[in-house]
């Protein structure tokens, strides 16, 4: 039900980025049907009149993150410093350190599908990118570093439709 729920939410937020972004004289040209507006012989509405504008350009342009991305930038800053500043000690608490590698943190399965599980496997792929050894960093610095490198894979493999991996950390390059 997760998928199901981001889904409809990247789908609202692509009409909002439409509405607010997009090309409106195109959107207003659109629907001037009547025959003193466009001839006759223009009034034909083909599958070009009923296709939606292209998102990804537009946030693109905007500098915007997708919501899948987004969902990876705050769960990863939120956990970079609950362990940095070890507060509050109530979320700490359910996180485990690796004894091998002291930057990593052990999964927790139960229950197998819940924030904290979540939460470690974004941090598990992407802090050995990072190449975070300790957690001095600044929060600003890691921030910048992050949103980056999400906007770069987010328009890294096509230029117009949304693919799996637009949203993947594994594929994430600093």
């Amino acid at each position: 039900w997760y998928q199901r729920r981001v889904r409809a939410v990247f789908t609202a937020q692509k009409y909002c980025l439409r509405v607010l972004f997009g090309d409106r004289e195109a959107y207003l040209n659109k629907f001037k049907t009547c025959a003193r507006v466009r001839p006759l012989e223009n009034q034909n509405l083909d599958s070009k009149f009923f296709k939606k504008e292209h998102t990804k350009p537009i946030f693109k342009e905007q500098g915007i993150l997708a919501v899948q991305n987004l969902h990876i930038y705050h769960t990863y800053l939120e956990l970079f410093k609950i362990l940095k500043f070890r507060a509050p000690i109530s979320l700490l608490e359910g996180y485990t350190c690796s004894t091998r590698k002291s930057i990593l943190i052990i999964n927790q399965s139960n229950p197998p599908d819940n924030y904290n599980t979540r939460s470690t496997k974004t941090w598990n792929e992407i802090t050995p990118k990072l190449k975070i050894s300790d957690l001095t960093m600044s929060v600003a610095c890691l921030r910048s570093k992050l949103k980056r490198s999400l906007l770069v894979n987010q328009h890294n493999h096509a230029p117009l439709d949304w693919t799996n991996k637009d949203f993947d950390c594994k594929l994430l390059q600093f």
